[in-house]
């Protein structure tokens, strides 16, 4: 009989449900079962992208960051939640599904790495090239699973990466990369450095390009060479290495192979339907089998004139011009009338429509409204990262503010109707529409409380396009509520339940401090 051993936090996910991680069983892998065949990689292969879009879909990881960024109000129908308030602690629901999510993915990642390490493929009837080369691309996969999973740890749980705190004791987080069940604390993994986190991730998605042999191409539904530079862009942003960010962002661009949208159609079509041309990596869910959460539920209603959850606010909605194609597509005239008598004629956020590809595909299910197909990673940020990255570097060579100007206005030119291209006469200035343009194109993707937190700036909610539908309205919550760019919030606590079940780990600064005795 296979005995069976939990992981110290969590037993590694195989989730094959399509709703939130949180929601489904974390089962354990027999301790005793080997990888032995090409048939078991390629097996294992399948949980890495079903539980990769239950997490990317998740509403967690999705709309949870922005409940507590700038863009959004609490509507009467939501009340405000600790994230809104900005008054939570360890018993964060969000931070708690996403930190076991990633421990459980990892896990994952490790079972087939090490799987791989100890496989014996010397008979050539079985392991042949055409199925080694398989077998490759799945350790490459789990590498790039382990990096992005690991990448998203670190994004939430720690400060932003900066040389100067670097080498801090405690200031990265808790991993494994063997796979190691156990219940005994003693052997759980106290937290790393920031360096030495940061140097897994690079040295994972290193390892990766040696094993993907996927080519990319457009809406790809898997792990791919390109997919695993744009992830090399992402992270070398996060880490201000600005050479590395500019040189793989353009390195994907320079393929070709992605196309930005560029009218009201293709825009729709990218959200709503299953014409993308931008996604370096999406996640299929054109079966019921594959549905991730229901993320459109934030901010439409689920039946005709019901009270939205959050709605965007004026001040977001003011960033984009009426020429901008994503305007019309990202928002959505609405009316109703709330709870208490109030009648509410807003734009509601539309990017995660009621009736998208997903509910076409279903014939119409119901749990498959208000979802897409999740998108890992799109070339859009690859311009954005280009621009960027471009723009820190002018600001020791200037002769590199021409090529953040031309990322920028490339981006620019297909987004917004009649767009003139724009010359920028200083770092400061550009670097004020690029973030512009980050906060126009991933609003409602989970991103802007992470941009703001690596841009080390604060917070102020934006104003209200209508007071009186707000949940509590006032200047503590719907019209000034203002943070510091040091508020301890900006890093999520480590949850309580890590905290009770490993006595190496040390919270992050500002949270309590509590294991239990």
């Amino acid at each position: 009989m296979n005995k069976y051993i939990l992981l110290p936090v969590l037993a590694l996910t195989l989730t094959l449900a399509s709703c939130d991680m949180d929601k489904n069983p974390y089962n354990s892998i027999p301790e005793d079962e080997a990888l032995m065949t090409p048939t078991d990689f390629t097996n294992m292969s399948v949980p890495l992208y079903t539980s990769m879009r239950s997490f990317v879909g998740s509403s967690y990881f999705c709309t949870g960051p922005d409940e507590q960024s700038d863009d959004f109000n609490a509507t009467v129908a939501a009340g405000i939640s600790d994230l809104h308030r900005w008054d939570f602690n360890t018993s964060l629901r969000s931070g708690e599904s996403l930190y076991s999510s990633c421990l459980s993915m990892m896990a994952s990642a490790n079972f087939i790495i090490d799987g791989y390490n100890k496989c014996d493929m010397s008979n050539k009837n079985l392991f042949t090239d055409e199925a080694i080369a398989t077998v490759k691309n799945v350790k490459g996969e789990a590498f790039f699973v382990r990096a992005y999973f690991l990448f998203n740890l670190a994004q939430f749980f720690c400060a932003d990466y900066d040389e100067s705190i670097a080498d801090e004791k405690n200031s990265g987080v808790s991993y494994r990369t063997d796979y190691y069940p156990s219940s005994n604390s003693a052997t759980y993994p106290a937290r790393k450095t920031l360096r030495e986190t940061y140097k897994q991730i690079t040295d994972d998605l290193d390892s990766a390009l040696l094993y993907v042999n996927v080519a990319g191409e457009q809406s790809n539904y898997y792990i791919s060479v390109d997919a695993v530079k744009a992830m090399q862009a992402r992270v070398a942003l996060a880490m201000d290495d600005y050479t590395t960010a500019a040189e793989k962002a353009t390195e994907v661009i320079g393929t070709n192979t992605y196309t930005l949208a560029g009218s009201v159609d293709r825009l729709t079509q990218m959200w709503a339907g299953n014409f993308d041309t931008e996604s370096i990596l999406k996640l299929s869910a054109s079966a019921t089998s594959q549905l991730s959460s229901q993320t459109g539920l934030q901010y439409l209603p689920y039946t005709s004139g019901g009270t939205p959850s959050y709605i965007p606010t004026q001040s977001v909605i003011d960033l984009y011009s009426d020429d901008d194609y994503r305007k019309s597509v990202y928002f959505l005239p609405l009316t109703f009338q709330t709870s208490t008598g109030v009648v509410g004629n807003v734009l509601a956020f539309n990017k995660y429509p009621e009736k998208a590809y997903p509910y076409e595909a279903t014939n119409g299910y119901d749990y498959a409204r208000f979802t897409i197909e999740p998108k890992v990673i799109r070339i859009s940020e690859m311009y954005l990262i280009a621009a960027e990255a471009y723009a820190q570097l002018a600001k020791t060579d200037g002769s590199y503010l021409t090529k953040a100007a031309q990322y920028l206005n490339d981006f620019k030119l297909k987004r917004i109707a009649n767009y003139k291209t724009e010359t920028y006469s200083s770092t400061d200035r550009i670097m004020t529409e690029i973030r512009n343009e980050r906060h126009r194109e991933f609003l409602g993707e989970g991103m802007r409380l992470l941009d703001l937190k690596r841009w080390h700036m604060g917070i102020t909610r934006g104003v209200p396009q209508q007071e009186d539908i707000c949940a509590m309205p006032g200047a503590d919550y719907s019209t000034g509520l203002t943070k510091p760019a040091d508020d301890y919030h900006f890093v999520w606590p480590i949850p309580q339940h890590e905290m009770d079940t490993n006595p190496q780990i040390v919270q992050n600064p500002g949270y309590k401090f509590n294991h239990l005795k």
